[in-house]
């Protein structure tokens, strides 16, 4: 019986551990997914400004960026939103998960 109660314990504390270890990934992966967004949003937002800095006005569009100033993004992961209203205004910027 008690042999039973030992195999019954473990197998609880090796259930538990399982759980924890989990938690633990998936929590590690969201950190990582809302690191990502942070970057890939800053990024679009500095090359805007060095265009603006370099070439006195701010791009046109997403593209222009990219083709220009190397900015790449991941739109398998990402929507950018990017609304110009006048070439001396800093865009409207916007990124979302998908």
């Amino acid at each position: 019986m008690n042999k039973n109660i030992n195999y019954l314990l473990s197998i609880a504390i090796f259930s538990l551990l399982i759980v924890y270890l989990l938690f633990g990934v998936s929590k590690v992966n969201k950190g990582s997914k809302e690191e990502s967004y942070l970057i890939i949003k800053d990024a679009i937002n500095r090359s805007a400004v060095q265009c603006y800095a370099v070439e006195g006005y701010f791009p046109p569009n997403i593209e222009y960026l990219e083709k220009n100033y190397g900015l790449v993004v991941d739109y398998d992961k990402y929507i950018v939103s990017y609304n110009v209203f006048a070439s001396n205004i800093m865009p409207d910027i916007e990124v979302f998960i998908k």
